[in-house]
């Protein structure tokens, strides 16, 4: 129970962090740079290795529709671009939301073991997964529906840590393993096409106040803040590893 309250409080840390230096171009750029390899990483070695299982090659197949999916839409139908980027991140958290009910029913399992590795783990990943959340929804949907967002997450780790038991019936189910590949592959489309790609965190309240650099000054703003977002994609890849060594 002590680990599921750590795992529900964890969520809040990434958005608490990012909120205390504020929504700047820098911090947008590292976080930039570490949601990418984060969720990069949680489809690379947990989801689409989890799904291969399952419905073996199928899981690339269904994981490259959902990625690339998004854009041939967005290509095909210029009228309906923006409505299809706010769809493909709503899927992209759902799908964060079914990790995090396996989450749940993970620290059920691993409960009786005291001081885990994999229990540590879901703890510590849940932290870049909750900044992840904020990073993409706060700017679209404003700062009170994404710590609803946050608390939604929450509970429904708690829920999968309650039915763990029926969690695992459907674990291996045909279906729910080709939703979770296609959801992924919108997830990884989401990380790689950013939300607020202009490099400042304003809320969707506040995005028409916001005022473009200037273009002769694009030049260097973007080698700029390129630096940031790699240094993001190196706290990334810390990340990553630190997690996965727990394994």
């Amino acid at each position: 129970m002590i680990a599921l309250i750590a795992s529900f409080f964890s969520l809040c840390v990434g958005p608490l962090v990012y909120q205390t230096f504020g929504p700047l171009r820098r911090t947008d750029k590292i976080v930039s740079g570490i949601v990418l390899i984060v969720v990069a990483g949680i489809i690379v070695f947990e989801v689409i290795p989890q799904t291969y299982q399952i419905i073996g090659w199928l899981s690339l197949l269904v994981g490259a529709i959902g990625f690339a999916g998004p854009t041939l839409i967005e290509k095909a139908f210029r009228h309906a671009a923006d409505t299809t980027h706010k769809v493909t991140i709503y899927l992209g958290i759902s799908g964060l939301l079914v990790h995090a009910l396996l989450d749940g029913a993970a620290l059920q399992t691993d409960q009786g073991n005291q001081a885990s590795g994999l229990t540590l783990a879901i703890i510590l990943h849940r932290v870049p997964v909750g900044l992840t959340i904020w990073w993409l929804l706060k700017p679209l949907i404003g700062e009170r529906y994404a710590l609803v967002s946050l608390l939604l997450m929450g509970l429904t780790t708690v829920a999968g840590f309650m039915l763990n038991q029926m969690i695992s019936n459907y674990h291996d189910n045909y279906f729910f393993a080709l939703v979770q590949a296609l959801i992924a592959g919108s997830l990884l489309h989401v990380a790689i096409h950013k939300p607020h790609s202009d490099g400042c965190m304003h809320t969707s309240e506040s995005h028409h106040n916001h005022v473009p650099p200037k273009p002769s000054k694009t030049h260097s703003i973007k080698n700029f803040l390129l630096r940031w977002e790699s240094l993001g994609v190196v706290i990334g890849l810390l990340i990553l590893a630190i997690v996965h060594s727990q394994h």
